[in-house]
């Protein structure tokens, strides 16, 4: 029983994490103009930050019915540690602040060499290369190819740089 109650935990845990990142997403999803397709530029993120809130509310339900499963060896945080722990929340947070005060590309890069640090990554050149390289392919493909709303920085707007890469 204490093994179900723990994975309840987590689930909640889980549940509640994806929605709050989806209700952040529904908010900038809204900073995008709209246009007068049937099918705008607001389309595609909203869909996506509106499955994050359903599926959160279905991970939710579930936990709440009991259906989370038998807990297996190394699910969750059972092998972990309070470091590492707060290392991967603090990841999150980092990506938050950096993407409100820098914008997307900044964020991007931020996020990923926290995330290869938190996880142990010892390589810099492989840390910062594969996340410049990453943080390009998307900035071309999601502002670029795609055309979402490359939000500014409030603390120093990058979008003039980064629109060489989006072809802005």
């Amino acid at each position: 029983m204490a093994s179900e109650n723990y994975k309840t935990k987590i689930e909640y845990g889980v549940a509640a994490v994806v929605a709050f990142v989806g209700i952040f997403f529904v908010f900038q999803a809204f900073t995008i103009r709209v246009s007068a397709e049937a099918v705008g530029p607001r389309t595609m993120p909203l869909t996506l930050a509106i499955c994050l809130i359903l599926g959160a509310v279905w991970l939710g339900v579930r936990a709440f019915r009991g259906k989370v499963g038998e807990v297996k060896t190394e699910y969750g945080f059972l092998d972990s540690d309070l470091r590492r722990i707060a290392l991967v929340i603090g990841c999150g947070l980092l990506f938050l602040l950096t993407f409100w005060a820098f914008g997307y590309f900044t964020a991007i890069v931020v996020g990923y060499v926290s995330s290869l640090f938190a996880f142990g990554v010892k390589d810099k050149l492989k840390v910062f290369g594969s996340a410049l390289i990453m943080a390009v392919v998307f900035q071309w493909l999601f502002m670029g190819v795609m055309r979402l709303n490359d939000t500014r920085g409030y603390v120093v707007d990058l979008r003039p740089y980064t629109n060489l890469i989006s072809g802005d």
